[in-house]
């Protein structure tokens, strides 16, 4: 059973419609039909999203097989801690420690401090690209290298720092995009990340 399927079950075990269920996650109800009939694969967002409408978790829709933490593990490894020192450092609960450990989907505030920890984006921490600065778009993945930092400031500034996350997550219903596209917005992506920084 395909990750469509599972979200179509648990819409109709709600008794919900199409076009309720894609109101309440904020999408087109074309868009849900789509992702229902498996020809587009929804965005971890998107996910997260639904979940929250048909209030399940994430890990609902995705098979074991689908995630994969072991980039994280790696990640962990590299910088001299194991997943139970890290889940201290960023006040982790134990269950979704064991949520991680079996490749079950965190919740979202979860996933997002692992990811600014480690700066990289949630795709690459599920398995879903080779690369911490790669995002899947499109069914497509694209390099994120420029995060966008916090411009310095002025000694004795009362200015608090601004914590601008490396992550960019973008969705995009009903496009699929060929490799050319997929650089110009890889691109375009840089080229607004290199405003930012001046």
């Amino acid at each position: 059973m395909g990750v469509g399927e599972r979200i179509k079950q648990f819409r109709k075990q709600k008794g919900l419609t199409q076009v309720k269920l894609a109101e309440k996650a904020g999408i087109s109800r074309s868009y849900l039909a789509d992702v229902e009939s498996d020809r587009y694969n929804p965005s971890l967002t998107t996910l997260i999203d639904l979940a929250q409408a048909l209030n399940v978790t994430a890990s609902c829709f995705l098979d074991d097989k689908e995630i994969d933490f072991s980039n994280l593990i790696q990640l962990c490894k590299k910088n001299g801690m194991s997943l139970s020192s890290l889940g201290a450092i960023l006040d982790i609960s134990p269950k979704e420690l064991d949520h991680i450990r079996s490749n079950k989907l965190p919740v979202e505030e979860t996933m997002s401090k692992i990811a600014d920890h480690f700066e990289c984006t949630w795709d690459y921490l599920i398995g879903k690209t080779d690369s911490p600065d790669d995002i899947v778009l499109g069914g497509n993945s694209i390099s994120i290298q420029d995060p966008i930092s916090t411009p310095p400031q002025k000694v004795g500034s009362s200015v608090e720092p601004i914590n601008i996350p490396s992550t960019i997550a973008a969705h995009f219903e009903n496009m699929n995009f060929t490799k050319e596209e997929t650089e110009e917005i890889s691109n375009f992506i840089k080229f607004i990340a290199s405003k930012r920084k001046k």
